[in-house]
């Protein structure tokens, strides 16, 4: 074979192989794309993520009325939990670990406010309103946010009298400060539960632990503190939480003189059978001048001059 012969042949062996290749690609490129799987609108992806963001911002703001793409069942679950969280801390009892078994809500107007019973048979009303005054200003506070361990509260109507009382007892040489005044649920509750865990330690079965706890303590909204009417007083700079502090001039001072500031002795020592509560002759409640002369005049306890009233 010449020299122009084999180059044809090479020329013919390049121009198949190209067209070999190209027809190679193409087929490849063909199969490619019938394989090829193609993105498609998924409106359950948009619809969920919907869900979620509508379902975090329903939890933040407690409502129902948020989303306007469809939510599923487990949505409306979670709002309905949480709107039920949030109205439930209207009801001041439903944080607390005890509460008395038998307590009826106490009748505020039956017999004026100074008069509400708060026993172990009466509780304070689940839609109870406060009218607290913080003790060294005067200025009203919420009962629902204040911290009790840093502001002294009481109730305003016994607010000016509580005054007048230690007052007096300056002029006549007894110093004497409120130790205990308004007291919170939750910290009414965490006293009455610290008590019964202590006794549940010491071997009490958890029943007697709690009976005998209550002897002592008032079950949270039963407790003349909770209502911001019951004080406990004692000399300055000291506490003295046991029946010692009768033998005090401060306590002998405080005898003579709280009718005439509408106070009187609450747990009196030979009542303890009516009122439930040991003997405490620290702690006063202010019923008004009017009914603590009556009171004292009668050598009735609360429970008694109650009675005595609905005759």
């Amino acid at each position: 074979m010449n020299m122009n012969g084999r180059k044809k042949t090479i020329n013919i062996i390049i121009i198949v192989s190209i067209a070999i290749l190209c027809i190679s690609v193409a087929v490849v490129g063909v199969i490619y794309y019938k394989n090829r799987t193609t993105p498609t609108y998924n409106p359950s992806t948009e619809t969920t993520a919907t869900t979620t963001e509508s379902t975090t911002q329903t939890t933040i703001e407690t409502t129902t009325e948020s989303t306007t793409t469809s939510t599923t069942e487990s949505t409306t679950k979670q709002t309905t939990t949480t709107t039920t969280t949030k109205k439930s801390t209207d009801n001041f009892y439903d944080s607390v670990t005890y509460r008395s078994p038998n307590a009826k809500p106490a009748d505020i107007n039956k017999h004026g406010r100074e008069l509400m019973l708060l026993n172990n048979n009466y509780e304070l009303p689940e839609n109870f309103k406060w009218d607290l005054v913080d003790f060294k200003t005067g200025k009203s506070v919420n009962a629902l946010t204040l911290n009790d361990y840093q502001v002294t509260a009481v109730d305003r109507m016994a607010y000016q009298p509580l005054k007048d009382l230690l007052a007096a007892a300056e002029e006549d040489g007894i110093s004497i400060y409120v130790y205990s005044a308004y007291r919170s649920m939750q910290r009414q509750d965490r006293n009455f539960t610290r008590s019964v865990n202590n006794l549940i330690n010491q071997g009490y079965s958890k029943e007697k632990a709690i009976a005998t706890t209550n002897t002592v303590r008032a079950y949270p909204g039963t407790s003349e503190h909770n209502a911001g009417f019951g004080f406990d007083i004692m000399p300055k700079g000291k506490v003295i939480l046991n029946e010692s502090f009768a033998n005090t001039k401060e306590f002998k001072w405080l005898i003579e003189h709280i009718e005439e500031y509408g106070f009187i002795l609450r747990y009196q020592k030979n009542k303890t059978d009516i009122t439930g509560f040991s003997y405490e002759p620290w702690h006063f409640r202010y019923v008004g001048v009017e009914h603590a002369k009556k009171i004292n005049e009668l050598g009735y306890c609360l429970e008694e001059y109650i009675e005595f009233l609905e005759m």
